[in-house]
């Protein structure tokens, strides 16, 4: 890996590698808009184990308009001085870290106080609200802003500053775009004009910072939308930005607003989603070219630095699920490294409850100063119910630790729910999970018993200091359902085949919107599916950038939705609904499938007198991996 691992230099910031990782917003932040401990032992494990540089989150340029929640930003001499020890930290371990400056603009949730967010138009922003069009007289007030936010940077230690102007997004991303700047003045209309702010924000930089301060710009290659700025415009705009300062690129893409699933690509994106953007840039671009975009595995990572098809790689979700992804990288380690499958789950998913963001397969993401790897004081003989994801990452952990352990699976193989959740279309992707975790288990002698059924006898024989249950959950069916009713979990496992026909699919959560994704794939006949849901929305459980172009896919196949009807009976004959309290019947269906929700396999649990039991994952309750793998590195680092 000579290449992408050989040092470089972009203007005065010297770095040991290639890499860069991305800014992820991921709700660490402290309401003093400072570095706390859970953001510095996050960002901290990181740069020990290889970055190059870091991109930090977003960092408001202006301490009383914030981005999303809490939001970084240098308040006053004290946060300088708290930064620049910060800073020094993360050069102990030979690795730059820059901010990523920005003014929020229309992004803002200043509007949550009473103020309107501003923008280069009036508009409505991401979150729905209005904003205020900016006069022409605050903006020098607001390009010297973003001066001092960089020269306090700079004054902190940082080896440069990154500017946010992506995404048709804040406040100089807004600007640029033509989806969202409107004005009739000099800062609208034509391309260059939409430009002005962002060539006199560069200017004021570089005038009160040096020509030798590195600033790499983040910008979309293309917005992928017939009205927005697309990558013959940003060829355009290249020269001059590298005119006015600009030292290396940040080729990201897409909107903010509109495709979610553009800015951060999940299932059913393939990986490198902006490369072909930062090919096209790096044509005409003097200076370096870098990309972001789902860049997951470390071989293509090396292959397409080493063709020159851009300078760097800049990282995000690989390295919330494995800290030594770079590392891991560099030694060729690939099977070593924990993979991120693109799901959304905890990085996404964590943040729309307001949770601070983790990672299904590395719940120490966030947590490195709770979770500590740490070997077992008293090793004990611990038995693992389950061959799931669960049973498997508590197998792993206890054994990495130094424990006995035994993990008994009644199937012939593990995986559990993992084998369901892979096969619907653009989630093969979580296997990698699986793979990965069995991996992991062949470097340690876990007793491994497949075909094996736990019952209190086995229990009773092996005398295990303690028992971790992960026996997973069985499908639930409503009580009208007949006795040989067909599940969702019967499909997506092919114990039934249902090659055509019209199938109704009763429960429009995730389950059963993959399911009629599943069936819509897989016919081999004329197929329509219709979807009863008793909720106002379908899919719930799903993160919206992968809700999104699932709903889209569906609606393209002609897969019916229903939303807010109640099933209240099925049978061959018809499935008898309530919709806005009006029953009726619907026929015409040639069969019928549950995705009416799961029940935890308690029974073993309860049969257990044992003083150390653990239940974890859906055996607890039902949930998603992202608890199962949480439940299971809490209590296989805590025994």
């Amino acid at each position: 890996m000579a290449k992408l691992f050989e040092p470089w230099q972009i203007k005065s910031m010297h770095l040991k590698n290639r890499t860069f990782m991305a800014p992820m917003s991921l709700g660490y932040e402290s309401q003093d808009g400072c570095v706390n401990e859970k953001m510095m032992a996050f960002w901290l494990e990181r740069a020990k184990h290889g970055v190059g540089c870091i991109i930090m989150d977003a960092t408001s340029v202006d301490p009383n308009v914030p981005y999303l929640g809490n939001t970084l930003c240098f308040r006053d001499e004290q946060s300088i001085e708290r930064y620049r020890a910060f800073t020094d930290q993360v050069h102990a371990y030979g690795c730059c870290i820059i901010p990523q400056i920005t003014h929020p603009g229309p992004e803002s949730i200043s509007s949550f106080f009473g103020v309107p967010p501003m923008a280069p138009s009036v508009y409505l922003n991401s979150m729905a609200q209005k904003t205020r069009e900016l006069k022409i007289e605050e903006l020098p007030g607001i390009v010297a802003q973003y001066a001092k936010a960089a020269k306090q940077a700079q004054d902190a230690g940082f080896d440069g500053i990154e500017l946010h102007c992506a995404h048709a997004y804040m406040l100089l991303g807004s600007f640029l775009s033509p989806l969202r700047n409107k004005r009739m003045d000099d800062y609208g209309g034509s391309l260059m004009n939409r430009s002005r702010l962002l060539f006199e924000v560069i200017d004021a930089i570089k005038d009160l910072c040096g020509q030798d301060f590195p600033i790499i710009l983040r910008m979309s290659g293309s917005e992928r939308d017939p009205q927005g700025n697309t990558i013959e415009d940003m060829k355009c705009l290249i020269p001059h930005l590298e005119a006015h300062g600009i030292d290396c690129f940040e080729i990201s893409g897409g909107t903010q607003y509109e495709r979610c699933n553009k800015i951060i690509p999940c299932h059913g994106e393939g990986m490198f989603t902006n490369l072909e953007e930062a090919r096209e840039i790096k044509k005409v671009a003097a200076k370096p070219v870098i990309t972001v975009g789902k860049i997951l595995d470390a071989q293509m990572m090396n292959d397409v630095v080493e063709r020159g098809e851009v300078d760097g790689v800049v990282i995000g979700r690989a390295l919330l699920a494995d800290e030594q992804f770079v590392s891991k990288a560099e030694k060729q380690l690939y099977e070593d490294i924990a993979p991120c499958a693109g799901c959304g789950i905890g990085c996404i998913g964590e943040q729309t409850k307001r949770h601070p963001a983790s990672c299904v397969i590395n719940p120490r993401a966030g947590r490195e100063n709770e979770l500590v790897w740490t070997k077992a004081s008293n090793v004990k003989r611990v038995l693992v119910v389950g061959g799931g994801i669960g049973g498997l990452s508590a197998a792993y952990v206890l054994a990495k630790r130094g424990h006995q352990v035994t993990l008994v699976e009644k199937e012939d193989q593990l995986g559990g729910q993992m084998r369901l959740a892979c096969r619907a279309p653009h989630k093969q992707e979580l296997s990698k999970w699986m793979v990965y975790l069995q991996h992991e288990c062949k470097k340690y002698p876990i007793d491994l018993r497949l075909n094996c059924e736990a019952d209190p006898s086995l229990i009773e024989t092996l005398k295990p200091d303690a028992v971790i249950l992960s026996t997973g959950a069985s499908p639930q069916f409503p009580p009208f359902a007949a006795e040989d009713s067909i599940s969702a979990h019967d499909v997506l496992m092919e114990r039934v085949s249902i090659p055509g026909g019209h199938v109704a699919i009763i429960g429009g959560g995730m389950v059963g919107i993959e399911t009629a994704e599943y069936l819509m794939a897989n016919a081999r006949g004329p197929m329509q599916v219709t979807i009863l849901e008793m909720s106002a929305q379908a899919g719930t459980g799903m993160v919206p950038n992968n809700l999104l172009p699932t709903m889209q896919r569906l609606h393209k196949e002609g897969v019916r939705i229903y939303t807010n009807t109640k099933v209240l009976s099925a049978d061959p004959s018809g499935v008898k609904v309530e919709i806005a309290g009006v029953e009726q019947i619907l026929t015409g269906f040639t069969q019928i499938v549950y995705a009416t929700g799961v029940q935890s396999r308690s029974a073993l649990a309860k049969s257990l007198s044992h003083d150390h039991v653990y239940v974890i994952g859906d055996a607890h309750s039902p949930a998603q991996a992202l608890e199962a793998v949480r439940d299971a590195f809490e209590i296989g680092m805590k025994l």
